[in-house]
């Protein structure tokens, strides 16, 4: 099963993804679990303009729980992360996404020069040039022990 989070997803992205010329912009978006899972991978999404991707979790005995942190994003990197073992989380929990954003002329992987307004695009025909703050989890229904299971490739 997979949750798609923020940009063409499940969750809306605060404020709006709008990013005007010379504007640095930071975005979140936070789901709040019906149920109880198990999480097998995370992928992180952003294009071009983005420069700082990090999640975390925040159950509900109000612990915190690190899902990612990317402080240097590179468009060109974006990988699907394994944990080592399934990570349980339990009904009502919610997950927090935050992502900054830099549509500067500063910004060297900024396509356009002089910088325009950058938006999230409404539909699934996108550009690389188009903005987007995704966040994907994909995961399986919880059951006891499987915080046990090994997700690392066999040796």
């Amino acid at each position: 099963k997979e949750l798609q989070l923020g940009t063409l997803g499940m969750t809306s992205v605060e404020p709006e993804l709008v990013i005007e010329p010379e504007e640095v912009k930071t975005f979140k978006t936070k789901y709040t679990l019906p149920e109880d899972i198990s999480v097998l991978t995370i992928n992180p999404h952003m294009h071009l303009l983005g420069t700082v991707f990090w999640s975390f979790a925040v159950d509900p005995n109000g612990d915190t729980i690190p899902l990612v942190r990317i402080p240097n994003w590179d468009f060109r990197w974006q990988y699907a992360y394994t944990f080592r073992h399934m990570l349980p989380l339990f009904k009502g929990t919610t997950i927090h996404v935050h992502g900054t954003f830099d549509n500067t002329s500063n910004n060297p992987e900024n396509p356009f020069d002089p910088p325009r307004t950058a938006l999230a695009p409404k539909d699934r025909n996108m550009r690389t040039t188009d903005e987007m703050f995704q966040f994907f989890i994909n995961y399986v229904d919880y059951h006891e022990g499987d915080e046990l299971i090994s997700l690392e490739p066999p040796q």
